[in-house]
C-alpha cells in the first residue's frame, strides 16, 4: 500500500470521525442552548433579566478572583524559588538559543556536549539549568492547576462569600467577645473556610518548594556547597505562614465555643467549664503554637535552639491534649460545677436566654396578667341578650380542613377545576370588618376525562383556572351556606367584583400553555355553552417568530410546537406557573411559608407568600428542630423543616395570579441577611412603602413563624435564671386525645378586640398549657393589622387558680348527657357525626370555648353540614344551631344559677 493511498484512507476515516462527533455534539449543543435561552427569556419576562446575569456572573467572578489570588500566590513563590538558586547558570532563553544554533538535534546529549564547552560549567550546573527551565516552564501550568483545585470549594459557596462582602452590621453584639452578630452570621464561616483553603495551599506549596530545594541541595552537595540563604528564608516564610494559619484557627475556635451544646437540654451555649477551663486552654495552645513556630523557624535558619523546639512541641502537644480530652471538662463539671451549678452557670444561662429571645424576635414580647372576671354574688348578672354581634360574626365555626370538602362539592362545578386549600383573611363587607374563608378555583388538567387529555387541549384550550369563592367565618347551623363570592363568573350580593378572575399562575402544578391562540381558551361554562376568552397580558414570553418556535420545540423536545397553526402573532408561552416552585427557582436563598394565601381585589386575584431568612449561626441561641425525635419533651419543634436558631419574616412576595408578575418587598429592614441580599441584588427587593395599597389590609402574620416563636417562648419566657434552671414554668401547646389519636392545637387565626378594645383585629391566638398538664397556663396573640403588626402579647393566667384547658373542656363535652343524647339520635339515622376543632376565644373578657359539629350522609355524596355549635364558659356547656343561641342559652343558664 502506497503512502498516498494510506494518507487517503486516514483522511476519509478522520472526516467520518469528525462528522460523527458533529452529529452527536450539535444536537446536545442545541438542546443546551435552548435551555439557556429559554431561561434568559423567562427571567426577562419577569423583569429580572439583570438579576439572572448577576446570579450567573457572581459565581464566576468569585471563582475567577480566588483562582487569580491562588495562581499569583503559587506563581510568585515559584519565581522566588527560581531566583534563590545558589549558582548563576546561563538563563533558560540564552541556553536554549545556544542549542538551536547547532545543526544537530537538541538532545540531552548535545546539550551536555555544548555545556561542557563552556568554561566553569560542571555537570551539576547543567542539571540546575534544566531544573530552572522546568520551573519556569511548568510554574504557570502547576500554579493554574493548583489555583483551580483550591478555588473550586469557594466557587461552590460563592453566595456565602458575597454575603460576607455585602452584609451590614446588625447593631447587636454577643455578650462574651463583643463582636457584632453579623460577624457570626457572615464572616466567621467564610473566614474558617478560607483559612482551610489557605492551609492546603501553603501545605502544597511547602511540599513543592521542599522538593525543589532538595534537588538543588542534592546537586550543590556534590560541589561541597550549601543551599542559598534566600532559599532558607523562603521556606521560613512559608512555614511561618502555616503556623499563622494555625494560630488564626485557634483564635476562631474561641468563637465556636458559643455554639456548644454540651449543657442541653438545660441551656445552650458555653458554660462555666468552657469559659473558665477550655477557653484558657485555647489561649495556652495558641501561645505554645507561637513558641513552637518561632523556635522551629529559628532552628531552620541557624541550626540552634533544638531544645527549645522540643520543649515547645511537648508543651503544645500537652496543651492540645488537655484541650480536646473530654475527661477534663467532664471532671470539672462533675466535681466543681454541679455541686453549685446554678450559681456557677447563672451568667451563662442569662446569655442563652437573651440571645435566644433576640434571635427569634421575642425580646419585645409584652406580658399582661389576665384577670378572670368574677361573677357577682348579688345576682347582678349580665343580660343574656347583651352579646356583641361583631364578636360573634367573626368566630370561625368552620374548620378549614372540613370547609374544603364543602367548597369542592358545591363550587368546583366542573371536573377540571379544583380547590387546593382554604385561606383565612378579613375583608370589609358592607362596611363591617369581617373574618372570611376563601379559596381559588384552579385548573386541574389531569382531572379531565382521559380522551380529553390531548395535545391541543393541554397547550391551547385548558389554560387557566377561574375565580374564587368566599364565605363568612361564622355560619348558622341547619341553614344554607352563606356566600360572599361564588359561581362562575363570580357573583356577589355584597359588592365584591373581580375584573380579571382568570388564574394562570397558582398553587397547582400547572402545565405550560400558549395564550392567546387561534383556538380560543376555555374560561368557564356558560348558559349556552363554554365561554371562551383570550389572555390579554403581555408579561409572558412571546412565541410569534419561527426562531422562537424552533427554540421552544428544542426545549420541550416536541416538534409539534414548530409546525402548529394555533400560534398567532400575539401568542405568548406561559411557563413555570406553580408559584412556590417558581419563587424557589428565582430566590433559592429564601425559605417559603407553607401557607400562601389568596387576596381578592377589584382588578385581579393575587397570591401573597411569606418568605423567611434563616441561620444556624446565631451565638448562644438554642436551635429548633434539634434532637426533637430523641427528646420530644425537651426539644423545640418548628413546622419549618430545618435546624436553625435565627429567623425573620423579612420578605413578602406578591404574585399576580393573572399576569404572573412577581414582586419582592422588604418586610423587616432590621434583618441583616435580607439587607445583604438587597445590596447584592439591587432592584430585586423593594421597600415596603411600595407595597400595593389594595393588598395592605390583607397582610397577615405568618402562622408557621408564630408557631415556631411560641415553641421557643414556651421555654424561654422564664427569664429568671433560677426559674429557667428549674424549668418550673415551662409550657406546651394543648393536646386533645380522641380515638387513639393525639392532636396538637397550634395557633389559629381569629378576629377579636383583645389588644385594643375599641376595634377588632385579625390575630393569631395560641393557648398554652403547663408542660405535662391539661389546664391552661397562658394564651398568646400576635396582630396582623397595620398599626399593631407583629406585636406579640402574652396573657398570663393566675398561677394559683385552675383554668380549664382544651382537653378538659373536650372531656366535659364528651360527658354532657344532652349532647350525647343528640349524637345518639343522629347516629341512629345513619348520619356520620364529626366534631370540629375546639378553639378558645374571648367574649366580653370571658374565656370561651367553641366547637362546631358537622353531619355527613352515611352513603352517597358526603357534604359536611354545620349542624350545631357547642359553646363552653366557666366549665358549663351548651349546644345550639347558632353561636348566638348557644351563647344566649349559656348565659341564661348561668343567670338562673
Amino acid at each position: 500500500m502506497t503512502s498516498k493511498r494510506l494518507w487517503r484512507r486516514v483522511s476519509i476515516i478522520s472526516l467520518v470521525a469528525i462528522l460523527l462527533v458533529l452529529l452527536i455534539a450539535l444536537p446536545v449543543t442545541a438542546l443546551v442552548y435552548a435551555d439557556v435561552v429559554v431561561d434568559i427569556w423567562w427571567y426577562q419576562s419577569l423583569g429580572l433579566g439583570v438579576y439572572f446575569w448577576q446570579r450567573l456572573l457572581y459565581s464566576y467572578v468569585v471563582f475567577a478572583v480566588f483562582s487569580a489570588l491562588f495562581f499569583f500566590f503559587f506563581y510568585y513563590n515559584f519565581r522566588i524559588a527560581a531566583r534563590c538558586m545558589r549558582t548563576k547558570p546561563l538563563g533558560p532563553t540564552k541556553f536554549l538559543l545556544r542549542l538551536r544554533r547547532k545543526k544537530k538535534r537538541s538532545t540531552l546529549k548535545n546539550a551536555l556536549i555544548l555545556s561542557s564547552q563552556e568554561p566553569r560549567r560542571p555537570a551539576s550546573n547543567i542539571r540546575l539549568d534544566w531544573l530552572i527551565i522546568g520551573l519556569h516552564k511548568l510554574s504557570i501550568l502547576v500554579s493554574l492547576a493548583l489555583a483551580i483545585v483550591l478555588a473550586y470549594p469557594l466557587y461552590s459557596q460563592w453566595e456565602e462569600t458575597l454575603l460576607f462582602i455585602f452584609a451590614p452590621p446588625s447593631g447587636v453584639s454577643d455578650p462574651v467577645y463583643g463582636q457584632d452578630i453579623s460577624f457570626y452570621l457572615f464572616a466567621l464561616p467564610i473566614f474558617r473556610h478560607i483559612l482551610l483553603e489557605v492551609f492546603f495551599a501553603l501545605t502544597v506549596l511547602l511540599a513543592i518548594l521542599s522538593l525543589i530545594y532538595y534537588l538543588e541541595f542534592h546537586e550543590l552537595k556534590k560541589r561541597n556547597l550549601n543551599i542559598a540563604a534566600g532559599a532558607k528564608r523562603h521556606l521560613s516564610v512559608i512555614v511561618a505562614l502555616i503556623f499563622s494559619v494555625g494560630i488564626a484557627e485557634l483564635l476562631f475556635q474561641r468563637y465556636t465555643l458559643l455554639y456548644g451544646d454540651s449543657h442541653t437540654p438545660l441551656f445552650f451555649g458555653p458554660g462555666y467549664t468552657e469559659m473558665r477551663i477550655v477557653l484558657p486552654l485555647i489561649w495556652a495552645a495558641l501561645f505554645m503554637l507561637l513558641a513552637f513556630g518561632a523556635s522551629s523557624i529559628l532552628y531552620l535558619n541557624t541550626r540552634r535552639g533544638i531544645i527549645i523546639v522540643v520543649i515547645s512541641a511537648i508543651l503544645l502537644s500537652g496543651t492540645l491534649s488537655l484541650r480536646y480530652w473530654e475527661a477534663i471538662p467532664r471532671t470539672i463539671q462533675d466535681y466543681l460545677v454541679e455541686p453549685d451549678e446554678l450559681a456557677r452557670q447563672k451568667p451563662y444561662i442569662d446569655h442563652n436566654i437573651a440571645a435566644t429571645l433576640d434571635s427569634f424576635a421575642l425580646n419585645q414580647v409584652e406580658t399582661r396578667p389576665y384577670v378572670i372576671p368574677v361573677v357577682a354574688d348579688d345576682g347582678d348578672k349580665s343580660d343574656p341578650s347583651d352579646i356583641d354581634p361583631a364578636a360573634l360574626r367573626n368566630i370561625p365555626v368552620w374548620d378549614r380542613e372540613v370547609l374544603i370538602d364543602v367548597y369542592r362539592e358545591l363550587q368546583e362545578i366542573r371536573s377540571y377545576y379544583s380547590f387546593l386549600s382554604v385561606n383565612t383573611d378579613r375583608y370589609t363587607i358592607d362596611d363591617r370588618y369581617q373574618q372570611v374563608f376563601l379559596a381559588a378555583r384552579e385548573l386541574d388538567f389531569d382531572q379531565l376525562p382521559q380522551d380529553s387529555q390531548n395535545w391541543v387541549n393541554r397547550w391551547f384550550r385548558y389554560t387557566h383556572g377561574y375565580g374564587a369563592v368566599m364565605s363568612p367565618a361564622a355560619q348558622v347551623g341547619e341553614e344554607a351556606m352563606e356566600w360572599y363570592l361564588k359561581d362562575m363568573p363570580p357573583q356577589s350580593d355584597d359588592g365584591l367584583t373581580i375584573e380579571e378572575p382568570g388564574i394562570y399562575y397558582g398553587m397547582q402544578d400547572l402545565y405550560d400553555v400558549i395564550a392567546p391562540n387561534a383556538l380560543g381558551e376555555i374560561s368557564y361554562p356558560g348558559e349556552s355553552g363554554v365561554v371562551q376568552d383570550d389572555y390579554r397580558a403581555d408579561t409572558a414570553i412571546p412565541i410569534d417568530g419561527w426562531f422562537r418556535r424552533a427554540v421552544f420545540a428544542l426545549y420541550y423536545r416536541d416538534y409539534r410546537l414548530f409546525f402548529t397553526t394555533a400560534i398567532q402573532a400575539d401568542s405568548q408561552i406561559l411557563i413555570r406557573r406553580n408559584v412556590p416552585s417558581t419563587i424557589r427557582v428565582i430566590t433559592p436563598f429564601l425559605e417559603l411559608d407553607d401557607d400562601p394565601y389568596l387576596v381578592v381585589t377589584p382588578e385581579h386575584l393575587y397570591w401573597i407568600i411569606d418568605a423567611y431568612t434563616l441561620s444556624d449561626r446565631y451565638p448562644y441561641a438554642e436551635p429548633v428542630n434539634r434532637n426533637v425525635a430523641a427528646h420530644p419533651d425537651h426539644g423545640m419543634a418548628s413546622p419549618i423543616a430545618k435546624e436553625f436558631n435565627y429567623i425573620r419574616n423579612s420578605v413578602k412576595i406578591v404574585v399576580d395570579a393573572y399576569t404572573g408578575e412577581m414582586d419582592y418587598y422588604l418586610a423587616d429592614p432590621t434583618d441583616p441577611i435580607a439587607r445583604a441580599y438587597e445590596r447584592m441584588y439591587p432592584g430585586l427587593i423593594k421597600d415596603m412603602e411600595a407595597f400595593p395599597e389594595a393588598l395592605r389590609p390583607h397582610i397577615r402574620y405568618p402562622q408557621d413563624l408564630f408557631t415556631t416563636q411560641m415553641q421557643v417562648y414556651a421555654k424561654y419566657h422564664q427569664t429568671d435564671p433560677a426559674v429557667f434552671y428549674a424549668q418550673e414554668d415551662r409550657w406546651m401547646f394543648p393536646r386533645i386525645s380522641r380515638a387513639d389519636e393525639v392532636k396538637t392545637l397550634f395557633p389559629y387565626y381569629v378576629t377579636l378586640n383583645l389588644i385594643d378594645r375599641s376595634r377588632f383585629e385579625h390575630l393569631l391566638l395560641a393557648p398554652m398549657n403547663p408542660m405535662g398538664r391539661e389546664n391552661m397556663r397562658a394564651f398568646a396573640v400576635v396582630s396582623s393589622d397595620a398599626d399593631n403588626y407583629g406585636r406579640i402579647i402574652v396573657y398570663s393566667l393566675p398561677t394559683g387558680m385552675l383554668v380549664l384547658g382544651l382537653s378538659q373542656i373536650d372531656a366535659l363535652i364528651e360527658q354532657d348527657s344532652k349532647i350525647a343524647e343528640q349524637f345518639t339520635l343522629w347516629g341512629r339515622g345513619g348520619a356520620e357525626i364529626q366534631r370540629g376543632k375546639l378553639i378558645l376565644i374571648l367574649l366580653d373578657d370571658v374565656i370561651t370555648y367553641v366547637q362546631p359539629v358537622y353531619l355527613k350522609a352515611a352513603q352517597g355524596v358526603q357534604i359536611p353540614q354545620l349542624k350545631r355549635v357547642i359553646v363552653s364558659q366557666r366549665g358549663e356547656v351548651e349546644m345550639a344551631p347558632s353561636l348566638e343561641e348557644a351563647v344566649a342559652a349559656l348565659r341564661e343558664r348561668q343567670h338562673d344559677d
